[in-house]
């Protein structure tokens, strides 16, 4: 059973003596460390204290009397040289610092505890000794709850501020058993958290996850959604059409970043590949895991790399992490292989003869620089599609360069016939999936690849018909519009001059057509379609707070929601500091401290 507070306490005031934590009698102003006891022994023999409590007597018989103390008030001491400081917060400044508190503990993802801690609680106590931080309790519910809906609130207003938006979408497993969190964010374009889903693994069907795009693409406003981006799973693919066919302005799209994930899991499931990656972990396995070994390998790779024959030190393992772990494992191996061929021969090593067999397996070598060589060329434009500067226009480029990487590669890899023709047919489902329509429209609009021919007529026709249709759904004369792009591709009229496009290497091209071509009908669908995002990056970027965000075990899912909600949102919402707004009520408070 938690023990009782002693009511002493309320007979003392919390003050700050030479630097030092005292409480401080309300009658005789004596001071005392901080001790029940003493202090109760001294409020017994306090005289002023019971002339007090007979002047104004409690309900209970106990005194309710205290003398004044004014906020911040110095007050002589004691002790000759002393000084007392003397605080005391008021309802209104305590619950304007929790809520301040509460928000810096969310933006900086702090852990809840954070204000249990005793040091964290003694740097209080030093700032401001009578405030009383909140508990973890409060922080992840009464101050969780009020600053999730001011934030939401933000987002709703900045959602309904925006001319275009685009909802992006992706699942994933969550920390809860079988169960999945769908996440949707609304792109203003600032990718803005709007809402999670856990559902059952029964219950993730693309029907419920249509239904639930439907709904937020009604509550955002129809008129200013032109874009879904999601993931590759199937119940996502499978909601396209769905969302298509009740919205058919939306163009429903896969992520960029996704897809070409997927040609990168294909090309590691080829069998030739696969056994190569499996005999590379082998050797790796077999040095790392023997001391003699790794350390005579470390000594001999330093003394290459103090020669400048080689940059790296240590063998590593496939981390599995994401794309650059293979690649980080078939490099190091590369970069080690005169090390790990000179210990194969050593006649003061004693190596098994399959290690031995391997290292000087010349076929062995070109087949690890071959595919490093086909997995990089794949792996690097994931990364590069997962920039936060990669625009919907840069699909196209991606896909023409891959195409000719990865053709170029297969030949002098270790795929076999059928290998490089299932390669090749995982790299036409990889642009099936990502290339849409709308991507060829975005090349086409972008000025930076403007007067390049390298669209097919059929891909020209699909991005006619996507900026036909979306000068409808905003009113737009298409006809104006297309006579726009006409005088745009021919560098006519507005786009005569050689400084209109020089300027688009320095800004993002939908903002070269919402600030210099805004005069052009073709600007609004130019600027709508340029600020669509390819990849379903955001999400991960959520996802990734749920990982490494530290709950406590007593809070429940909602709760864990709303926090990431939170967490992902403060600083997107918030101002910079050189622009930083009053807080809430901030205003009302200094104007009263100041009277």
């Amino acid at each position: 059973m938690p023990r009782l507070q002693s009511g002493v306490w309320k007979h003392f005031t919390p003050a700050i003596k030479d630097g030092k934590e005292t409480y401080m009698c309300n009658y005789c102003l004596k001071t005392y460390t901080k001790n029940a006891t003493k202090m109760q022994i001294h409020l017994n023999k306090c005289e002023e204290y019971s002339v007090a409590s007979q002047q104004s007597p409690g309900p209970d018989g106990s005194s309710s009397a205290s003398i004044p103390v004014p906020s911040f008030s110095l007050l002589p001491s004691a002790s000759p040289g002393g000084q007392f400081l003397i605080d005391s917060v008021d309802q209104r400044s305590q619950a304007y610092a929790d809520e301040c508190l509460a928000r810096a503990v969310y933006a900086t993802s702090s852990p809840l505890t954070l204000t249990d801690n005793i040091y964290w609680k003694r740097f209080f106590s030093v700032l401001r000794p009578a405030y009383c931080p909140p508990t973890r309790e409060t922080l992840s519910s009464h101050l969780l709850d009020c600053e999730h809906d001011r934030v939401q609130s933000q987002v709703q207003e900045a959602v309904g501020k925006a001319a275009c938006v685009t909802i992006i979408c992706s699942s994933g497993w969550s920390k809860a058993k079988d169960t999945r969190t769908i996440i949707y964010i609304v792109a203003t374009p600032e990718p803005l958290l709007y809402k999670c889903t856990n559902t059952k693994e029964q219950m993730h069907q693309s029907t419920f996850i249509a239904e639930e795009l439907k709904d937020i693409i009604n509550e955002v406003g129809p008129q200013k959604v032109f874009a879904v981006v999601t993931d590759d799973t199937p119940e996502m693919t499978a909601a396209w059409g769905q969302v298509e066919e009740a919205f058919p302005h939306i163009s429903a799209i896969g992520c960029t970043a996704c897809g070409v994930q997927r040609l990168f899991d294909d090309v590691l499931a080829q069998p030739s590949v696969k056994d190569l990656c499996t005999r590379a972990e082998q050797v790796v396995r077999y040095v790392t895991e023997q001391k003699m070994l790794a350390e005579t390998f470390r000594c001999w790779q330093t003394t290459k790399t103090r020669n400048h024959r080689a940059t790296g030190t240590t063998l590593v393992l496939n981390s599995f992490s994401d794309w650059t772990g293979v690649i980080n494992m078939l490099n190091s191996l590369l970069e080690g292989q005169d090390a790990l061929q000179d210990m194969a021969v050593s006649p003061t090593l004693d190596v098994e003869a399959s290690f031995r067999a391997t290292v000087q397996d010349a076929a062995f070598w070109k087949g690890l620089s071959s595919s490093q060589n086909l997995l990089y060329s794949i792996g690097n434009y994931i990364s590069y599609m997962k920039r936060e500067e990669s625009t919907l226009s840069d699909v196209v480029d991606v896909f023409i360069q891959l195409r000719h990487y990865v053709g170029a590669s297969l030949s002098e890899s270790v795929l076999h016939s059928a290998e490089q023709k299932a390669v090749m047919a995982s790299l036409d489902r990889c642009q099936e999936f990502c290339m849409k329509p709308i991507h060829a429209a975005a090349y086409m609009l972008d000025p930076k690849h403007a007067g390049q021919q390298t669209l097919s007529g059929e891909q020209i026709n699909g991005a006619y018909y996507v900026i036909s249709n979306l000068s409808h759904q905003l009113n737009l004369d298409d006809g104006k519009v297309l006579g726009s792009f006409a005088r745009f591709s021919a560098k006519e009229g507005l786009w005569k001059g050689v400084g209109i496009w020089s300027s688009c290497q320095h800004v993002s091209a939908s903002t070269w057509w919402k600030g210099l071509c805004s005069s052009e009908p073709l600007s609004a669908v130019a600027s709508a379609i340029l600020q669509i995002p390819p990849t379903a990056g955001a999400c991960e970027s959520v996802r990734s707070r749920f990982c490494s965000t530290k709950m406590p075990c007593s809070i429940s899912a909602d709760r864990a929601q709303k926090l990431v909600a939170v967490q992902a949102n403060l600083n997107l919402l918030e101002p910079s500091d050189g622009e930083c707004a009053p807080l809430e009520n901030e205003e009302e408070i200094k104007s009263e401290t100041l009277q």
